[in-house]
């Protein structure tokens, strides 16, 4: 499949907005430059996580072990095109992995720690991966046992390598492999030539969007580089500023937000495995960090405690944050009592669209609110052209398509450009459905063209149904088709409902078989048995007589979420 056509390759090179660098490229150069400068650390709790002594590696050390590891792919006989799977926390294990996949022309397709059987599998046969690194047992859960049930003697999938110091004689050790000696002259003169090029796949991420199976993503080195130069530039992050890497490395948050950033501005990537607040705070304290990323119900529950305070100890100076719309009280508290700018973005796992800084929206408050109208026409903004240069937006009428030009009317935002990916693996039926005939991405969220000069956009709410639980998404026809399967269950409908420290929860709204009766509990031991990452489990159960439905008896889900808030609030 190519993720890009030349003709896009060609527009995007020609104005800037594309080059012929790869992430592997820039990272070299930065190698070459400070060899002995730190360049990635691991979360302190790394022995309590997977095993093994933390790591702290120099750009030197960092460069040595992709290389090593990319030539023993190469001995499994990886080579270009294939995929590997990475389902690893955030440790240097998982960045020397996608990019020692990528020194040999190979695919890395990152896995939440939380992905089960129905995931893994899903992911497995979709993608034909070849291999896993993974680590055997994490927080309880034997990752070993499972992956192995997936290797057949027909199946291409083959290779599962262990991070971490609990390994098994049925698989091979990370740390044994990266130990070895390559049986070359010259490893660097050996693996020249074989990585993949600027607008080959580096990565295939996977998203829940509304479907009922996971989405693969597959996003190229410019696309990344691109996402990575609206997040350098957003959060005003210069050269050799260090970052600290708070979400999971596995999608647009931790990827674009977080390592990419890093590797264009050749600092120093401290990595912090979602969320251990002794090992967090500890991390800002010892290890000079400019930037971080952080999600809303977080920063919020720091401010509200008063423990934010102590941040203003730190040399933060910056925290990107999104998915939901921020609190401008939040944003005001952060700015004036600590001197940390927040940045607001507007992004999915499809592409980078928006974001609010301090260069565009001074005012804390705005930046909470309203986004920039990147893209509108006759909008002029104080930001580099070749970073949003190529980013177009527009604002469509949901029942017409017909587009949005005047000032207070809500619709569908929709973009394109550098950021956005080209469409689904191995799935063009979703692809078509999810652009529109002019080529833009149909983001799913409400919002209106505001200000006096048209030059900013007002969020409203999402016109598509994805519940967004502390950063993950969650399908609701997922959760529906799975729980549907319960022998007590006649009909279900799967929505979120208002939770504030993690955003959104799910509730599943059941209408039980005649005679039957069914729990929550129920629902739940019922899920655990078919394998589903435990963030999808649903946390509230409402049994119904009927589910609200229209004229072509599609279920209502608004109405069901507004039944949720008008119980919650009394």
């Amino acid at each position: 499949m190519l993720p890009v056509v030349q003709e896009q390759i060609k527009e995007y090179t020609s104005n800037g907005w594309w080059g012929n660098e790869t992430i592997l490229d820039i990272l070299w150069k930065s190698s070459e430059q400070t060899p002995d400068a730190e360049a990635i650390v691991d979360p302190y709790n790394r022995p309590a996580l997977v095993g093994g002594e933390a790591k702290r590696l120099t750009y030197g050390q960092l460069i040595d072990a992709i290389d090593r590891l990319a030539f023993q792919f190469e001995k499994l006989g990886i080579g270009k095109g294939d995929i590997v799977l990475v389902q690893l926390p955030n440790i240097v294990d998982a960045v020397i992995a996608y990019f020692a996949a990528a020194r040999i022309g190979a695919i890395s397709s990152p896995l939440a720690m939380a992905a089960r059987d129905r995931e893994i599998n899903h992911a497995i046969k979709l993608t034909d991966a070849v291999a896993i690194v993974t680590v055997k047992e994490f927080g309880g859960y034997d990752h070993l046992n499972l992956i192995n049930k997936f290797k057949k003697p027909d199946s291409r999938f083959q290779h599962v390598i262990l991070a971490g110091d609990k390994l098994d004689d049925s698989a091979l050790s990370l740390e044994a492999l990266l130990a070895e000696e390559p049986g070359v002259s010259n490893l660097k003169e050996h693996l020249t030539g074989k990585q993949s090029g600027a607008n080959d796949i580096f990565t295939i991420c996977w998203t829940s969007g509304t479907e009922a199976d996971p989405k693969g993503v597959p996003r190229t080195h410019n696309h990344w580089i691109s996402i990575a130069k609206v997040v350098v530039e957003g959060c005003i992050v210069e050269r050799g500023h260090n970052i600290h890497g708070t979400f999971p490395v596995i999608n647009m948050a931790g990827i674009g937000g977080l390592m990419v950033p890093w590797v264009l501005t050749g600092g120093k990537f401290t990595l912090h495995h979602p969320f251990d607040v002794e090992v967090f705070m500890g991390q800002l304290m010892k290890e000079d960090l400019y930037y971080t990323l952080m999600p809303p119900a977080l920063l919020d529950t720091l401010a509200k405690s008063g423990q934010a305070m102590a941040l203003a100890k730190t040399s933060i100076k910056v925290i990107a944050s999104g998915s939901v719309p921020l609190s401008p009280w939040m944003v005001k508290y952060y700015q004036d009592e600590l001197g940390i700018s927040i940045v607001n973005f507007f992004a999915s796992n499809e592409g980078i669209a928006l974001f609010s800084g301090p260069l565009l929206f001074p005012q804390p408050e705005d930046r909470a609110i309203y986004f920039p109208r990147f893209g509108g026409e006759g909008v002029k903004l104080n930001i580099s052209k070749d970073v949003i240069g190529g980013l177009q937006s527009c604002i469509l009428n949901t029942e017409t398509g017909e587009e949005i030009k005047e000032t207070g009317v809500t619709g569908e935002l929709c973009f394109k450009g550098p950021t956005i990916f080209n469409g689904y693996w191995q799935r063009d039926d979703l692809t078509v459905k999810s652009f529109s005939n002019k080529g833009y991405y149909h983001s799913g969220d409400l919002f209106s063209i505001e200000g006096e000069n048209m030059d900013k956009y007002l969020f409203h709410g999402r016109f598509k149904d994805l519940i967004i639980r502390g950063g993950y998404n969650i399908s609701p026809e997922e959760v529906e088709m799975v729980v549907s399967g319960h022998p007590k269950i006649q009909e279900v409908s799967a929505v979120g409902y208002p939770d504030e420290r993690l955003g959104e929860k799910t509730c599943v709204c059941v209408i039980p078989k005649p005679g039957e009766t069914v729990t929550l509990e129920e629902i739940t031991e019922f899920l655990e048995k078919e394998g589903i990452a435990k963030y999808k489990f649903p946390e509230k159960l409402e049994i119904m007589a009927a589910l609200p439905r229209n004229a072509l008896n599609k279920v209502l889900r608004r109405d069901l979420r507004e039944m949720l808030r008008e119980k919650l609030k009394n």
